[in-house]
């Protein structure tokens, strides 16, 4: 118990330690999403797996003219499965981006977004909504962390409307003051107001018994070295957190 209340009172972790944690949570990640990655593949296998076999048939029967429509079905599900191995592929590329660089906030969102479909609940549970213009000015980070970081608040948010009726997470992208801002919010119960000066800090859960209380830290300390920072914005509705980063 005493272990327990030292961990919320906030511990001050060392930068190897804090790396080490943001591996870790690059992983996890992965792992969370991979049941889902691993349906959604099955089901373009399968999509091509049918017309394959009644392509066969109609070859063994000598009815080529029903050829061409099951080339098409097959086709369709080729385009799935490479559309999957797509989204896997640019996921892994950008976990290598981890030098700053000019970024498209919007368009690193919308593609993390997009594999995050493999999220069954988020998939099909969710009310999820974008506002992501195509046309802000970029801002300028590491793609990697700030991929985890907004990974971290999405995992966040979609754990606070997981038990409740109606979900809806919003993302955004928006100008901000000297920067670019991507939002989260989301219409789980939200944070109690007295945690919003420790919410931050290592180890301070705000979900209560079984969450490590980590999240919040990491996605701040992933955007630390860039000039970003994450902040929560009290609103009447909605959960709402923030990461901002500097212009290029």
């Amino acid at each position: 118990m005493a272990a327990e209340e030292a961990g919320r009172a906030g511990v001050a972790l060392s930068p190897e330690v804090v790396r080490v944690l943001l591996e870790r949570e690059r992983l996890a990640l992965a792992g969370r999403l991979l049941p889902g990655v691993v349906h959604n593949l099955s089901g373009a296998v399968q999509t091509m797996s049918l017309p394959l076999d009644l392509a066969r048939l109609a070859l063994q029967q000598n009815q080529v003219d029903k050829l061409a429509a099951k080339l098409e079905n097959l086709r369709e599900g080729l385009e799935r499965l490479t559309s999957e191995v797509g989204l896997l592929a640019r996921r892994s590329q950008t976990d290598r981006r981890a030098s700053a660089e000019p970024l498209d906030l919007a368009a690193l969102a919308g593609r993390e977004l997009d594999f995050w479909q493999a999220e069954l609940f988020l998939k099909h549970e969710v009310d999820l909504q974008r506002e992501l213009p195509p046309d802000l000015p970029l801002a300028l980070a590491s793609p990697a962390d700030v991929s985890l970081a907004f990974n971290l608040l999405l995992a966040n948010a979609l754990e606070a409307v997981r038990p409740h009726s109606s979900p809806m997470i919003k993302v955004r992208v928006l100008a901000v003051e000297g920067g670019l801002a991507l939002e989260v919010a989301d219409s789980g119960p939200g944070p109690d107001p007295a945690m919003a000066e420790r919410m931050f800090e290592a180890f301070v859960g705000i979900k209560g018994e079984g969450h490590d209380g980590l999240g919040l830290f990491l996605a701040a300390r992933a955007l630390e070295p860039w000039g970003g920072a994450v902040a929560w914005l009290p609103d009447e509705s909605l959960t709402i957190f923030r990461l901002t980063l500097p212009k290029n």
